[in-house]
């Protein structure tokens, strides 16, 4: 039963992320984000990560999502014009469907599997020496340990280890074992902010 329930939430998260880019109105579009995100928590929820799924319930569509809902409706976007958009973008997304599937399926085929790690273990070697140049850390591993933050420890292990609440866990293990991810996703959040102000900035 758990695992049907699993499985139904994961296509339902699928379903509606599909429609969420699909959809011609905006608002229905939000909806179906909604939807997602809903599944998503549920899934999290099902599987003994608690925290985080109700995290997604208070943060996303507690807050981003109604951000999104407020500015649609603030935007005041005449129907018939999204109708018309939407007209034309779904016109080309079997053609889109057929390009895409032709391109991956020619990428795999012609470039050799060695391309494949040459680009793995050159992407280490940089998150290697930033892990070493921020963090001090000196412990090199292969490419399998790079979402372990380049800790030998299995991430399932220091998760039941952890002594204490589950947030405890979590929270150790952000700053422990994932610690350059968690800089590298502050630095991209950062730049999400500030892009903005200097994309509308006025020139003159």
């Amino acid at each position: 039963m758990n695992i049907f329930l699993l499985d139904f939430l994961a296509l339902g998260a699928i379903v509606s992320g599909i429609l969420v880019i699909t959809s011609k109105n905006p608002v229905i579009s939000v909806l179906f984000l909604i939807s997602v995100f809903v599944n998503v928590a549920g899934y999290l929820v099902l599987l003994g990560v608690g925290f985080i799924g109700i995290s997604y319930i208070v943060v996303y569509v507690g807050a981003v999502t109604v951000l999104f809902l407020f500015v649609i409706m603030m935007l005041n976007l005449q129907l018939a014009e999204l109708n018309a958009v939407g007209t034309e973008y779904t016109q080309n997304l079997p053609l889109g469907a057929i390009l895409g599937s032709v391109f991956l399926f020619e990428l795999t085929s012609v470039l050799p599997p060695v391309l494949g790690q040459l680009f793995s273990q050159v992407m280490l070697g940089v998150l290697t020496t930033i892990h070493f140049n921020l963090l001090g850390k000196t412990d090199y591993n292969n490419v399998n340990d790079v979402h372990l933050a380049f800790q030998s420890l299995n991430i399932d292990t220091a998760f039941t280890s952890t002594s204490g609440l589950k947030i405890q866990s979590i929270g150790a293990m952000l700053y422990t074992h994932a610690a350059i991810w968690l800089i590298l996703a502050g630095v991209i959040l950062l730049l999400a902010m500030i892009s903005p102000i200097l994309l509308s900035m006025n020139r003159k």
